[in-house]
């Protein structure tokens, strides 16, 4: 086994990828909205896969877990763990409704119907390659973590089993922070009020993901 020589801290050291993803990320988002027009729908839809691709590889966690979590609990209370994570995927179904319906074509600029279905799609390249990179990041946190980590039995798992946690309100405080903005934004005659709204969402989200992955213990 190969020693560590990093100089960092454990904790620092494990959230470089997800800080170095969240600047990738924004910098795609902003490109996004300013160069290319992007309404609300793609920031609030990426938002959405985002928690999608997180719920799945926490159910994959869990069952990696399976062995070492039935050594110190019954198998109920394992099953009833793992039920709990799955029921994040209904709350994903609720949003995805929300999500596509609402904030794609009923509150939406009736000009931006064409470039929601692309994205809705996956013909928006911007958005396509944002996706790639979340995919791949927690792919690679995945290998990392419970595979070349001989450790990995002593991960919390209280996290994993939530059926709600702190990035599932993201997008109920990203939605009253951006239209608190944009209100603010609009009563002062500062600047484009759908922007603020964007940006005041893309700003929690932010908040919500460095706190997570600086707070994050393995």
């Amino acid at each position: 086994m190969s020693e560590n020589t990093s100089i960092l801290p454990k904790t620092i050291e494990k959230s470089i990828p997800p800080v170095i993803y969240a600047v990738i990320s924004n910098a795609l988002q902003v490109y996004g909205i300013l160069v290319l027009g992007w309404h609300f729908f793609p920031i609030l839809y990426m938002w959405w896969w985002e928690e999608l691709v997180l719920s799945t590889f926490g159910v994959l966690k869990l069952r990696r877990l399976r062995l070492f979590l039935l050594q110190k609990q019954s198998e109920p209370e394992v099953r009833e763990g793992e039920s709990s994570a799955r029921g994040r995927f209904f709350l994903l179904f609720v949003y995805f409704v929300f999500v596509v319906v609402m904030a794609g074509f009923m509150f939406a600029p009736r000009e931006s119907y064409i470039e929601n279905i692309i994205t809705l799609v996956f013909r928006n390249n911007v958005f396509n390659l944002n996706l790639l990179l979340f995919i791949g990041m927690q792919a690679w946190i995945y290998w990392r973590d419970f595979y070349q980590n001989q450790n990995f039995e002593t991960t919390d798992v209280g996290e994993l089993r939530t059926t709600f946690d702190l990035r599932s309100s993201v997008i109920h405080v990203g939605l009253l922070a951006g239209a608190v903005v944009s209100f603010l934004l609009q009563k002062y005659g500062l600047y484009k009020t759908e922007h603020a709204f964007m940006f005041g969402f893309m700003a929690v989200k932010t908040l919500v993901e460095l706190w997570a992955a600086l707070r994050r213990k393995q």
